[in-house]
């Protein structure tokens, strides 16, 4: 791996994502290992993680973990660098929406949202401070929901700025051995999460020809916020995130991949 005019590394070869399994994770693993990196792919899911691995025989390696459990993803930063041979990039991509209004947030999904969009990020970046090599990079996925959210979306969205402070301040102390600490932002990314039909308040999941039709009028709708006219694809937010990776003079900063929903009034 170069090295930049500081000495820090430009590029990030051994890679721990969270999510890994599917979505904007899986993306992020497969653009690395595209790129002749190498990756350990975390998830609750072993079947998901399984199929990377086996995809990406040598290069990608399943490490099941359930982040939201404060015992299971101790020492998953030195898991990870143990199976890899060393460790110089971390990205976070496991996040958890319920949308429920006020009145309607059930206990379950308050602390569970907290746990997986900010302990578990917390956490695991704290352990990243020890493990990265000099020069790695940390990726964080927050959510434009941090900037502008939704009457459905208060925990989410707290959580996720909340997270976006959390990686300032990460930036800040790994800058003394040059690791660096970095967020993107998506808008509404078209991946399983999305694609959860959203039921109001006591509402049962209707019949499956209703269902797939309100689904449709869902993700047609979401579509629509954005000024580019549709959802984004997990590819697209991947590459921000690996550009991020290697970014070796950037630190401490939000990239925003929207489509331009923000620029909504």
């Amino acid at each position: 791996m170069s090295a930049g005019p500081s000495g820090g590394k430009t590029g990030t070869r051994k890679v721990l994502i969270t999510g890994g399994g599917s979505g904007i994770g899986l993306a992020v693993a497969e653009a690395l290992v595209r790129a002749g990196g190498r990756v350990a792919v975390t998830g609750r899911r072993p079947g998901p993680l399984e199929q990377v691995a086996a995809s990406f025989p040598g290069q990608a390696f399943a490490l099941p973990c359930d982040v939201a459990s404060a015992s299971a993803r101790e020492g998953l930063l030195a898991r990870a660098r143990d199976v890899l041979g060393g460790l110089d990039g971390f990205v976070h991509c496991a996040g958890w929406v319920r949308h429920q209004p006020f009145g309607h947030i059930d206990e379950d999904a308050l602390r569970g949202q907290l746990e997986v969009n900010l302990v578990a990020p917390l956490r695991l970046g704290e352990q990243a401070l020890d493990v990265l090599e000099p020069g790695g990079g940390m990726v964080f996925l927050s959510s434009t929901l941090a900037h502008r959210p939704l009457p459905t979306s208060a925990v989410y969205s707290a959580a996720k700025a909340g997270l976006l402070q959390v990686v300032k301040a990460l930036a800040l102390t790994g800058a003394a051995r040059g690791i660096r600490a970095n967020t993107v932002s998506p808008g509404v990314v078209d991946t399983a999460m999305t694609r959860e039909l959203r039921l109001r308040p006591g509402e049962e999941p209707p019949p499956p020809p209703e269902h797939a039709a309100r689904l449709q009028e869902q993700l047609e709708f979401l579509g629509s916020l954005h000024p580019l006219g549709r959802l984004g694809q997990p590819g697209e937010l991947a590459e921000a995130v690996v550009h991020l990776l290697g970014a070796s003079w950037t630190t401490g900063a939000e990239v925003v991949v929207d489509g331009g929903i923000l620029l909504r009034e």
